[in-house]
Order: structure tokens, then sequence, then C-alpha cells
């Protein structure tokens, strides 16, 4: 793995936001390859798993020698060679791992070496991929480290009978279609979180299901200032949001706390606001894609944030003091 020749992304909590702080960067070890994007992580116990935007499997690293670092040990196919998983977001709950694709269309991009009219005939090409609308589930054992085979299911049906969603259905994911970029378990529920839509007055769907049964989900939502959710991790009370643009804009990237109680108001009804906890951007452009929660203190949370960089993947264990 190359090494950046400037150190991004700066730890947030070290320069700028007294809130967050107590960062310090992890070490990936074992050839984690940046140019696959990666998006979704999950910590649990001594293993952490690694999942890519571009890529078909998931990685599985083990605690090094030093705090801080990780060895990477085997590798997950969960789509067919040459195919997109489109992993966003990994999750573990209940002894089964949750792996999400973002079950989103994509506009195909324009190449400054092909001619005006074939990058205009590539605007107007919109592809709904299966191998990226998946959920998948695999059992995990955290002592031996036993994953099973892996179980899938696709939110796609859901998706384009939902009342709301269906009109969001097939416009791409950064022009404010369905993406669902994060994800979390609670007591055998998952809750995907949407980078988009983003719908008037700010408001963020999340869907809340069992796996075994998707069709008796339940929409939530959540105002995060007109951006959309990159991940999600479930505490003791309410969630931790990384939130952040809905297009390719840089940034800026927030970390939120949410009761995890709908936001939708009404008469008789007291809604509590989510409450924005800092910036978690960088210098150099990194985005803030993967988030994991590492241990809750009285007070206070310790989570790992997973940034998105041009040269070199980084994640960084910092930690965030929690509302009362």
């Amino acid at each position: 793995m190359t090494e950046p020749t400037t150190a991004i992304p700066t730890p947030p909590g070290a320069t700028q936001d007294r809130h967050i702080g107590g960062a310090c960067r992890l070490t990936l070890n074992g050839g984690i390859d940046a140019g696959t994007d990666l998006s979704g992580i999950a910590l649990v116990g001594d293993h952490l798993f690694l999942g890519a935007d571009e890529g078909h499997q998931l990685q599985v690293l083990s605690r090094g020698q030093r705090a801080d670092d990780w060895d990477l040990r085997r590798r997950i196919a969960l789509a067919n060679q040459g195919d997109e998983a489109d992993i966003e977001a990994i999750a573990y709950g209940d002894g089964y791992l949750y792996v999400a694709g973002s079950h989103s269309a994509r506009r195909r991009l324009m190449k400054a070496d092909l001619s005006v009219k074939r990058n205009r005939e590539r605007l107007l090409e919109v592809r709904q991929e299966a191998s990226r609308s998946r959920l998948y589930r695999l059992a995990f054992d955290p002592d031996t480290g036993e994953i099973g085979k892996a179980k899938s299911i696709s939110l796609t049906k859901r998706l384009r009978k939902d009342p709301l969603l269906k009109l969001f259905w097939g416009i791409p994911s950064k022009e404010n279609g369905i993406d669902i970029e994060g994800i979390d378990c609670r007591e055998g529920t998952l809750y995907a979180g949407f980078r988009g839509p983003v719908l008037r007055d700010n408001y963020v769907p999340l869907m809340r299901f069992p796996f075994d049964d998707p069709k008796a989900y339940r929409l939530l939502f959540v105002r995060l200032d007109g951006q959309g959710i990159r991940d999600l991790a479930a505490l003791e009370e309410g969630f931790l949001l990384i939130a952040g643009p809905v297009n390719d804009a840089p940034g800026p990237f927030r970390l939120w706390w949410w009761d995890g109680e709908d936001q939708i108001p009404g008469k008789g009804r007291s809604v509590r606001p989510a409450l924005m906890l800092g910036e978690i951007s960088t210098p150099g452009g990194a985005k803030a894609e993967g988030l994991t929660l590492v241990a809750q203190h009285e007070g206070n949370a310790e989570i790992i944030v997973l940034y998105e960089t041009d040269s070199v993947t980084q994640a960084v264990r910092m930690q965030v003091p929690l509302p009362g």
C-alpha cells in the first residue's frame, strides 16, 4: 500500500473540533487496495471487516502485534468475478454480519478521450445492476473467527413499491436517487440509512426491518441539514450518523447523534432534533464513508471512521462525547 505524500486525512479532533478528539490512525496491512474505494467497515471483537463499492469481496482483518495494527487474513466473494457488489455498509448483530449494497442506479461517466457525440450518448445511459441490489447475511463467530455461507435478499421490491421511494427509483444515486449507504443492527432489527433521496425540509429516510421479513419494514425520517446518511452506528441509546453531500461535492462531512425516533411532526407529538457533534471533514479531499463503534463508556463513545481518498484508504479511531 503506497503511502500518500501528505498525511491525509488529518484526524479532525486533533486540530479543528474541541468536541471530537483522541484521534489515532489505524494501520491496515496486507495489500488493502485504495483503488477499490472502501466504504463499509465493522469491528467485531478482534476482527475488522472492510467492503468496497467497486469490488465484490468482503475483506477480513485481524489485530496485529501493535495497537491499531490490522492484518488482512482473507477475502470473501459476495458476487461473481467482474460484478460489483457495491458494498456500502457492514454491520454485526445477534451472531450475524450484514453487508449492504447500495441498491442504486448510476449514470455512465463521460471520458475526455471520447468524442463529444459519444459522451452525450453516455450521459443518457443509466444502469441498474442486480449485483448492486443485495443485502447479505453471514453467520459469524467472534471467538473462532468462523464465517458461514452468505445468504442474500434484495430490497428492490420494497423500494419500487413504497409510495414515497418509488418516485426516486431509477434516478442515479448522485442525482438524489435511491442510495443505501449505512446499516446497523439493534436487537435483531436492521436500520438502513439513505444517502439519497433527501426530501424537502431536509428529511432523510431510514428503513427499519427484520432481515427475514423485509416486507414488514417501516420508514423513519431524520433531518441532517440537507445532507444524506453515509453510515450509522447503533449506541445503547440512539445512533451516531455520518452525514455528507448527496452528490460528489467534497464535503463537509459531519457526525450527528440521533435518538432513533421518527422526526415527522404532528399534533401532540414532540420531536427531538438530531444533534450535530462536529465536522469530520479533512484536508486533501478525504471523504468520511464508514463508521463502526469500538466501545461505549459513560458519556462518550469510541469509534472508527473510514475515509476514502484517491491514494490510500485510512481509518481513524477517535473519541466522541455523547449528549446527556
